[in-house]
């Protein structure tokens, strides 16, 4: 499988994961990518320094990065490295932070960048991951990049614990994979019963909020087939 990188990155980080992935036997390609930085397959990478996590935070960038990537890819990663101390320092370069006293600065940058953070985890279906540096961040992605071709079981625990909501529709909606309890209940909402969902079209799907492409082509294919699914 080959990693497709953005042929716009020329950053420290970038270079790190070029010389990395040739060690591991990973092809490289550099092409223009239109969401995200890395892509591997149906798996989108978006790596941000400290800094520049904290602008986009600030500027609201990094919802709509999230929005595109959730649609268009089934598994998403936020790749951020630095230190908070880091981030914080952009606060002298904002101007509407100007007549801010310093501590009280950092206090407000600090609360919005783990916020932000706080709120990918919680609301979003985006894993983060969050390194001291370029080079700790380009092993984790290299070690993604380089396990994720491999078919391997999955582990399953000994003590099986099924987590259930109030609603069987919701309940069976989050079994497919890419599907959280949030966007099972945005597609009940729009559209009011699993029969319904499986007469929609990918494009209809799609309009509900965090619905990508790839998502819900797999629930289309998941409620019309009369063969047996594996995920």
């Amino acid at each position: 499988m080959k990693l497709y990188i953005d042929d716009r990155e020329r950053s420290i980080f970038s270079r790190l994961v070029e010389t990395k992935a040739k060690k591991k036997g990973i092809k490289i390609v550099k092409e223009r990518i239109e969401v995200g930085d890395y892509v591997l397959g149906d798996i989108c990478f978006e790596a941000k320094s400290v800094k520049d996590f904290m602008a986009s935070v600030i500027n609201k960038r990094i919802w709509t990065q999230i929005d595109n990537m959730d649609r268009c890819f089934s598994r998403n990663f936020i790749m951020i490295y630095g230190s908070i101390e880091e981030a914080l320092t952009l606060g002298t370069h904002i101007t509407s932070f100007e007549d801010i006293p310093k501590e009280s600065r950092k206090v407000i940058l600090e609360n919005k960048f783990r916020g932000a953070v706080g709120r990918i985890r919680l609301d979003t279906d985006v894993q983060v991951i969050w390194t001291r540096n370029e080079r700790e961040a380009a092993e984790e992605l290299i070690t993604l990049a380089k396990m994720a071709p491999i078919e391997r079981n999955v582990i399953k625990p000994t003590i099986h614990k099924r987590i259930t909501t109030d609603d069987i529709r919701v309940n069976m909606l989050t079994s497919i994979k890419g599907i959280s309890e949030k966007k099972a209940k945005g597609l009940l909402k729009q559209f009011g019963s699993v029969m319904e969902l499986g007469e929609c079209s990918i494009e209809e799907l799609c309009f509900v909020n965090g619905m990508g492409e790839t998502v819900a082509k797999r629930l289309i294919k998941i409620l019309n087939t009369e063969k047996r699914v594996t995920q």
